[in-house]
């Protein structure tokens, strides 16, 4: 056996580095929305939310809707588009009927990619007039594309009688719900919803504080009354409820606008404070109604004694 040995020409010199570990976004699972092939349209219409425009009109005349869609990365598309008797007529990626929202930049980096719309019906009154009109949004979030569908609504000219036996609720909401999806932290996010129902001022309460003497007299120190208002929400579904308890009932300021006519009193922009809500399921009927008890926010009324 002959053995040769060769010169290694290319020997392995060591070298130092240094590894790095960098955090990324986790991106979330996406999970399938249960669906039917029954179609609903065989026992039930579509629910219809009724809107208000009136062109220069005050802002308790002119009803607002808002949209918010989240991307995940840059790469994401969201496309908003306005729709009128089921035809494309505008898309909406500038303030032309409203605010768009093209991500907040003061924001977090999840929320410099959320891409939302304020839509203002009185500017839409004031070029296509009434109608029905519905908003839809093409969606590409994560490789996976689909299309966002809101609910019917009805725009009409304002008018008191029209507007009769509904309430509008409008909302500001910041801080983070721990189920949704959007963290409105420093957003100031207004919200506004038209339901049918009413709203009013239910009953009074009473609180005192007194020190009683060595003659046994109560003497004041104290007192306080309570205002308690009742909102009735009648026979909505489930995409209004969830907004209205899990969202607006959460919200940093919660005003309400009552339109019906027969009310003891007008009440607008009254600003309250929810403290319980109880739902009343209809049998066969996929719609609901709500009462929802609040006080309110200015809880001002006190007479002192010092």
């Amino acid at each position: 056996m002959i053995t040769i040995q060769l010169p290694d020409t290319n020997a392995h010199v060591p070298i130092s580095g240094l590894a790095t570990k960098v955090n990324g976004e986790s991106l979330p699972e996406i999970i399938s929305i249960p669906v039917s092939d029954f179609c609903y349209c065989e026992v039930e219409c579509d629910y219809v939310g009724n809107v208000f425009a009136e062109v220069g009109g005050e802002d308790y005349k002119n009803d607002k809707s808002q949209f918010l869609f989240r991307r995940f990365v840059t790469s994401d598309t969201v496309a908003i588009e306005l729709w009128k008797n089921g035809v494309k007529i505008e898309d909406l990626n500038d303030n032309t009927y409203g605010t768009f929202f093209n991500g907040f930049a003061s924001g977090t980096t999840e929320q410099q990619l959320y891409v939302g719309y304020l839509l203002e019906w009185e500017e839409v009154y004031n070029i296509y007039g009434g109608g029905e009109y519905q908003i839809k949004a093409e969606l590409s979030v994560i490789g996976v594309s689909s299309t966002f569908e809101s609910e019917l609504y009805k725009l009409m000219g304002y008018s008191d009688k029209a507007a009769d036996g509904t309430v509008k609720i409008e909302t500001v909401q910041n801080g983070n719900i721990m189920s949704s999806i959007f963290d409105f932290t420093d957003l100031n996010w207004n919200q506004s919803i038209r339901i049918r129902g009413n709203f009013f001022e239910e009953s009074e309460g009473f609180e005192k504080i007194i020190y009683k003497t060595q003659e046994h007299k109560q003497k004041q120190v104290q007192d306080k009354i309570i205002e308690n208002w009742t909102l009735q929400a009648d026979l909505i579904p489930r995409s209004v409820s969830e907004f209205l308890t899990k969202n607006a009932a959460l919200s940093n300021s919660f005003i309400v606008t009552d339109y019906n006519l027969l009310n003891e009193q007008i009440l607008r922009s009254i600003e309250v404070a929810p403290e319980s809500i109880e739902k009343t399921r209809i049998l066969d009927n996929r719609t609901s109604n709500y009462i929802i008890k609040f006080t309110s926010r200015n809880d001002n009324i006190i007479k002192r004694n010092f």
